[in-house]
């Protein structure tokens, strides 16, 4: 939980960096672009948006904030990514330090605005590498990078008392130093006092308030609500606006699917899993390439363990029991159902009913083939299909690996 929560904040951090001044209307446009990428979880698009943003003001420490925040956010989505893929790791690692290079020539800018600008950048790039220091248990780094960073955001906060998107910094920091626990809690490293409830209540005023932090504030409060406090109500808001801000994110229209299942709106539920296979028909490939973060991203190393097959399971025997079966049911009926019983499988498989699991891999070989599934419920049928062995099909779908050929 402590490294989802560490990984969400240094995303938030690094992409609510964005004061009006310092950005050109393109490098705007390029920042909105990459965000809708995102959270569509179309990470190569979206790296390619934010990378734009360095090739045009290659001086700006922004560009290199956001790529890096994108990067860890991904990581955060996308079960062991830095240790499958070190390249990208080293990536991200290269942006926050260009990106605290840069902050740096701001600082020492004579007008106040590109001081407050270079003190939030370099605020936000230090507090990502104290995220990352803490990962990697170098608590030393970790205790000079946090405390570096509250001191540069506390003195754009000065500089600028009416900027709401300081509010968010801070407030994360302060949600953080009061939520993380043992050696990496921040309020040891930083030197203050965590506040839970101060934190929230700076983090929703830049909801309310930010310029460019808003979506990612509402973003972060969505994760601590669900995976922190599992407080289903708590998370609406934040949940409501993303929807509305990113309509097309299958992200968030999965999150919603989860939090009324959970919150006992089951019939609301099932009908946003429609609109989800939707866009899984729309383009299987593309969709494919998601469910790694769409299964992973709000579980964290939790990811496929006991929990969460066993919410899966209901809400996949739920949807079976609501779709009209053949011969009966439309072809897209049919579709839906061929993914329903694949992963009800899976999710079987997981929880010990290997019986229920192996009839429901027989159903999907004795009806028409979507997006791969008939070789798939072969394959768990003839070998099993485990844990592990599910989260290493997620990953090198993740890949864009091509899907197997359907059993004739």
């Amino acid at each position: 939980m402590a490294a989802r929560a560490a990984a969400c904040a240094a995303l938030a951090l690094a992409l609510s960096a964005a004061p009006a001044r310092a950005l050109s209307p393109a490098a705007e446009t390029a920042l909105d672009q990459g965000l809708h990428a995102l959270y569509s979880l179309d990470y190569d698009r979206s790296r390619a948006a934010f990378h734009s943003l360095i090739e045009q003001e290659p001086d700006s420490p922004y560009g290199y904030l956001f790529e890096s925040g994108g990067i860890w956010w991904q990581a955060s989505q996308e079960y062991g990514l830095f240790k499958d893929t070190p390249t990208l790791q080293g990536v991200f690692e290269r942006d926050v330090d260009l990106a605290i290079a840069k902050a740096d020539g701001w600082i020492a800018a004579p007008d106040r605005d590109t001081q407050r600008d270079g003190h939030f950048a370099a605020g936000m790039a230090l507090g990502t590498r104290g995220q990352w220091d803490i990962m990697k248990s170098h608590y030393l780094k970790a205790y000079f990078d946090g405390r570096h960073a509250v001191k540069h955001l506390k003195r754009a906060a000065k500089l600028d008392p009416d900027w709401a998107d300081v509010d968010f910094g801070l407030g994360v920091f302060d949600y953080e130093a009061a939520h993380l626990s043992g050696v990496a809690k921040l309020g040891v490293l930083v030197g203050v006092r965590g506040d839970e409830a101060r934190g929230i209540r700076l983090i929703q005023n830049a909801v309310e308030r930010g310029r460019y932090a808003s979506r990612q504030a509402a973003e972060f409060l969505l994760t601590l609500y669900i995976v922190d406090k599992h407080d289903w109500k708590g998370a609406r808001p934040a949940l409501e606006k993303l929807r509305r801000e990113f309509p097309e994110s299958p992200y968030f229209l999965g999150a919603d699917l989860a939090l009324r299942w959970a919150a006992g709106e089951r019939e609301e539920s099932l009908k946003l899993g429609r609109e989800l296979f939707a866009q899984a028909k729309a383009d299987p490939d593309a969709f494919d390439r998601k469910l790694l973060s769409l299964v992973c991203g709000l579980a964290d190393d939790a990811c496929l363990g006991p929990a969460q097959a066993a919410a899966s399971h209901a809400w996949l025997s739920a949807a079976i029991a609501a779709t009209p079966e053949p011969p009966s049911a439309a072809p897209d009926d049919e579709a839906y159902l061929v993914l329903l019983h694949l992963y009800r499988g899976q999710t079987g498989e997981l929880l010990g009913a290997k019986d229920q699991a192996a009839q429901d891999y027989a159903w999907v070989l004795a009806h028409p083939d979507f997006a791969g599934a008939r070789q798939r419920a072969a394959y768990c049928l003839r070998q099993g299909c485990g844990r592990a062995d599910a989260l290493a099909h997620l990953k090198a779908l993740s890949k864009g690996a091509p899907v197997p050929a359907a059993i004739p």
